[in-house]
């Protein structure tokens, strides 16, 4: 007869930091009704692995570490060493068993989990059980992981010696939380003068350039300096991607996901302000050997130096706009630091894993 093998995660949409701890339940059940004459079923073994893999990538300067032949895929960039959850199990008609074990995610050597369009990289966990006289079935169960910010070296150093045994550090998460909100608060403002070949155009004013996953990004412009008219702008909130290439003359693959975009019409106006969403589900910045992650605010303004409005006349009469105007488009770009944030609000809007599955072998 048949047996069901059930494996589920402790989180329902599993998002975890580098350096938590998931709990994977493996439960066997013998799909024959108790009751029924028959011989109890017998499993050989069972083992739980952790891998991450890299897939759609053209660069080749990251080294393949495989340690098993259990990972389906010959891309894998990382795998951790096999843990036998058990061996030589018989399960009688219609009884289950339960196994609970502990993987412990490192803080470094895994990448994040990434869905580009020049790369993708998936972590996984796979739990693999053989059947006797039976081919080995495998569950893959997809995790994403969330990228590191360099908690490992701000965790606190206890250095009273009669605290350090009863003094326990605090969660992972509480110390991405923290380290995160550090990073992200608002300390100064930062003002950017866009000139093009006529003088300045306008001022912007950021309050901060350093931000998480579901905050919006708010800016102010100001014309009231400006020496070139500006009649209209346009700004975009995009995302780069590109790939490492190890030959510096070649041509680096790259490429731009636009996420907002806010157009207004600035023609008159002494100032005005933007306000442009960052999703949950997009990517924080991250870069490694094989891909770097950066995210921009971009702006495009349409100028023109030859109409004056009819408030920059000493007599002021009703007039109308001109038909037509000599304009000039300036573009420009200011950098943004993108950080993540915490894996259970990340977990509201993804959909793309569920952490349970099953097979019958």
């Amino acid at each position: 007869m048949p047996i069901e093998v059930r494996a589920t995660l402790d989180r329902q949409v599993p998002v975890y930091l580098a350096g938590e701890t998931v709990v994977v339940s493996v439960v066997l059940t013998n799909c024959k009704p108790a009751g029924e004459r028959g011989h109890s079923e017998t499993i050989a073994w069972g083992s739980v692995q952790l891998s991450s893999e890299r897939t759609n990538a053209k660069a080749r300067n990251q080294k393949t570490q495989l340690t098993t032949s259990i990972p389906r895929s010959n891309t894998c960039v990382y795998s951790s060493v096999p843990s036998i959850l058990f061996c030589d199990i018989n399960v009688l008609p219609g009884d289950s068993k339960t196994y609970t074990y502990e993987v412990q995610l490192p803080l470094t050597g895994l990448l994040p989990s990434f869905r580009g369009n020049l790369v993708r990289f998936q972590n996984r966990i796979t739990v693999a059980v053989q059947h006797l006289k039976s081919p080995i079935k495998m569950i893959h169960l997809p995790i994403r992981l969330v990228p590191d910010v360099g908690i490992e070296s701000r965790k606190p150093i206890c250095r009273n010696p009669f605290l350090d045994a009863t003094t326990s550090a605090p969660p992972i998460a509480e110390m991405f939380a923290a380290t995160v909100d550090q990073i992200t608060a608002p300390k100064k403002e930062f003002i950017y003068q866009m000139t093009n070949s006529r003088g300045r155009v306008a001022a912007l004013m950021l309050y901060k350039r350093a931000f998480k996953l579901g905050e919006d990004v708010v800016g102010k412009l100001s014309f009231q300096v400006a020496d070139v008219r500006c009649y209209q702008w346009l700004v975009r909130l995009v995302s780069l991607e590109s790939l490492v290439e190890t030959d510096p003359s070649a041509e680096k693959p790259s490429s731009t996901i636009v996420w907002a975009t806010q157009h207004k019409i600035s023609a008159d106006f002494a100032e005005t302000a933007f306000r442009v969403p960052i999703a949950l589900d997009a990517p924080p910045t991250f870069s490694n050997d094989i891909v770097h992650i950066k995210w921009q605010l971009q702006f495009e303004f349409v100028t023109s130096s030859s109409y004056q409005p009819a408030a920059a006349l000493e007599d002021i009469r009703p007039t109308n706009a001109p038909v037509n105007v000599d304009i000039e488009t300036l573009s420009w770009q200011v950098d943004l630091f993108v950080l993540s944030c915490s894996p259970f609000n990340i977990a509201l809007t993804d959909t793309s894993a569920n952490g349970e599955t099953m097979v019958v072998i």
